[in-house]
């Protein structure tokens, strides 16, 4: 009878230890959602007497004390000779890329467009490491153009070497000022990394993390209130070390590993898997990408919304009218 009486008690104690479990999970999964609606917003855009919703596409992400990687490792695989990444039913929703600069010389942009790449990442220039000037990559707007002309979606990239928020804000409006008169469909990037060279003038002055967080986040926001949609390039070694990621939680990040596998520690919309690439157009080697989000299919919408309505109301994604969104009485004789 004692054992049996004990046996009970351990039976309904391990099952009380369970549903424990069980319920603790469902409330960390309620918060993590809760999360997800200031990350994941439907876009509203007032102007005059018309109304127009922007949408950004939900993300499903993964929160401990930042946002962290929660794409399966095992639906990374090579289609036809790229990477791609595959959803639970087998269909591609990965968008493939390159990013360059003037290093390619030479790329025949009408074999590129009927090659598999669906976006390109164009380094529109770079603060100098030595004197600090701001200066434009040569072939920007060659590239540029070329894209344009043949309607291939294209973001851009600059390197910052910024030391303060005042210069990361200049570095933003010199990115807007080159990149004004074309389509960009694609993120604006900041390009945050180590400076091997000493007399780099990063590397002569005592930054901390916060301070480098700092100057990223002022180059995102500038970018961002002007209707683009802002990205940081950074490896984990230099995110983890040199950054301070908590601050960095609502932006997204272009992840640079050159692995056949992806175990970025970091949740990120851009995975940039190959330094060593090839494809058709491009002579020589070239960096190889894929986009988790198909931002081509939102970003110029955000663009002309910031030009012709001249104001973005974020919402929750509830279902609302334009002028409810917007605080003003509805238009006409609608009830």
């Amino acid at each position: 009878m004692i054992i049996v009486l004990a046996i009970s008690m351990f039976f309904f104690g391990f099952l009380a230890g369970m549903l424990l479990i069980h319920f603790t999970e469902v409330k960390r999964n309620k918060e993590a959602n809760a999360q997800q609606e200031a990350v994941n917003t439907t876009i509203n855009v007032t102007g005059g007497t018309e109304y127009v919703k922007v949408y950004v596409p939900k993300r499903e992400v993964r929160y401990g004390t930042i946002p962290i990687n929660s794409y399966d490792p095992e639906r990374f695989r090579l289609d036809n000779g790229f990477m791609a990444y595959f959803d639970e039913n087998g269909e591609k929703i990965s968008h493939l890329g390159i990013d360059i600069s003037y290093h390619q010389e030479k790329i025949d942009w009408d074999a590129l467009k009927d090659s598999p790449c669906e976006f390109v990442m164009i380094r529109c220039g770079y603060r100098g490491y030595s004197e600090g000037g701001l200066v434009e990559d040569e072939k920007f707007r060659e590239f540029a153009q070329a894209a344009t002309d043949r309607n291939i979606p294209f973001g851009v990239y600059f390197f910052t070497q910024a030391l303060n928020e005042e210069e990361a804000v200049a570095e933003a409006d010199f990115v807007m000022d080159l990149i004004k008169d074309y389509p960009i469909s694609y993120p604006v990037a900041i390009d945050t990394e180590y400076v091997s060279n000493e007399s780099a003038r990063t590397n002569q002055v005592e930054m901390t993390k916060q301070d480098r967080t700092k100057i990223v986040i002022a180059f995102m926001e500038r970018i961002k209130e002007n209707g683009y949609y802002p990205l940081i390039y950074s490896s984990e070694n230099w995110l983890r070390r040199e950054l301070d990621a908590d601050m960095l939680q609502p932006y997204e990040f272009w992840a640079p590993q050159y692995l056949d596998t992806n175990d970025f520690m970091y949740d990120f919309t851009i995975w940039q898997y190959s330094d060593a690439g090839h494809i058709q157009g491009v002579q020589g080697i070239v960096d190889l990408n894929i986009s988790m989000v198909d931002y081509a299919s939102f970003i110029p919408a955000m663009r002309q919304a910031v030009e012709e309505a001249g104001e973005i109301i974020e919402t929750d994604g509830t279902e609302t009218s334009g002028e409810e969104a917007a605080g003003e009485e509805p238009a006409g004789d609608e009830p």
